[in-house]
């Protein structure tokens, strides 16, 4: 089984942030607890797991754009290149590149980057700052 990898970006290197297998089964890396599955993507849809079920968040088409099914952020979330790069962008987000995808799933390694992993960093920050 080979494994694909997720790398955000994080100032000027990169933070690995979770795995994605063969299945489709969608990993979060987390140092202290270890490997957790939070997702998976099947056929370019991409599933969230919740406590009870599991919610669609969006798809990946066969060229690497990523669209949401978000209600406020829905629309056209960004693409993955064919080497990898991860861009955020849309009509909500200026264009970034927000990662790197290694392995074989490319594409659906970057919807997991832009559907799941960057919105749930972005909620924690939000939290974090109204503590503050």
């Amino acid at each position: 089984m080979t494994t694909t990898h997720i790398y955000k970006l994080v100032d000027e290197s990169e933070l690995p942030v979770g795995t994605l297998d063969d299945a489709g089964i969608i990993y979060r890396s987390n140092m202290a607890t270890g490997r957790q599955q939070i997702g998976r993507i099947a056929q370019g849809v991409l599933y969230r797991i919740t406590a009870h079920d599991e919610r669609e968040l969006g798809r990946v088409d066969a060229q690497g754009h990523v669209h949401s099914h978000g209600l406020f952020e829905g629309g056209a979330l960004g693409w993955t290149d064919p080497d990898g790069v991860v861009v955020r962008g849309g009509l909500i987000f200026g264009e970034e590149e927000v990662g790197r995808i290694e392995g074989p799933l490319l594409y659906e390694g970057g919807a997991a980057l832009l559907l799941l992993f960057l919105p749930e960093d972005d909620e924690a920050s939000h939290r974090q700052t109204q503590r503050n």
